[in-house]
């Protein structure tokens, strides 16, 4: 589901970064990449801060 790219951006984030508003450059990223809709991201995102 996550490209290379993608993977080694979020390699570089701490976990306090993902409580940030949704991670612009990453949504991009999503978008664009792997044609992901505002919803799927959403969830994926749920996932990342389900700590």
């Amino acid at each position: 589901m996550f490209t290379v790219k993608q993977l080694e951006q979020l390699s570089f984030l701490s976990w306090w970064d993902l409580e940030c508003p949704p991670l612009k450059f990453l949504v991009n990223d999503w978008k664009e990449v792997n044609g992901l809709n505002d919803e799927t991201i959403e969830k994926m995102m749920d996932i990342l801060t389900d700590v």
